[in-house]
């Protein structure tokens, strides 16, 4: 099977014809094309996802600077400090 390019590959979707026209009126809006807002859709939603897991990479940080601030503040042995991560991860989940 030949592709006309190697670094590109197309693919069909199926929309209802009121989704099918909101894309058309947000193409002719825009002065651009059918392809090219799924393009945008597709690069947008791609965004939030990668915004969304590096939110919570940063969260699950922050978490894990304030039990050690905490810790240290509190004077933890490192036996309550085992014994208090362990409840903290029964109370919130595991610490990735």
């Amino acid at each position: 099977m030949k592709y006309k390019s190697l670094t590109q590959k197309a693919i069909t979707a199926r929309f209802s014809i009121t989704e099918y026209q909101r894309i058309e009126e947000v193409a002719e809006a825009s002065g651009s094309n059918l392809a090219e807002v799924l393009r945008e859709a597709w690069r947008s939603y791609k965004k939030k996802d990668d915004f969304s897991s590096d939110l919570q990479k940063l969260r699950v940080e922050l978490l894990k600077q304030t039990f050690e601030i905490c810790s240290a503040v509190a004077g933890l042995n490192e036996h309550e400090r085992t014994e208090a991560i362990t409840e903290l991860k029964n109370r919130l989940g595991e610490l990735s």
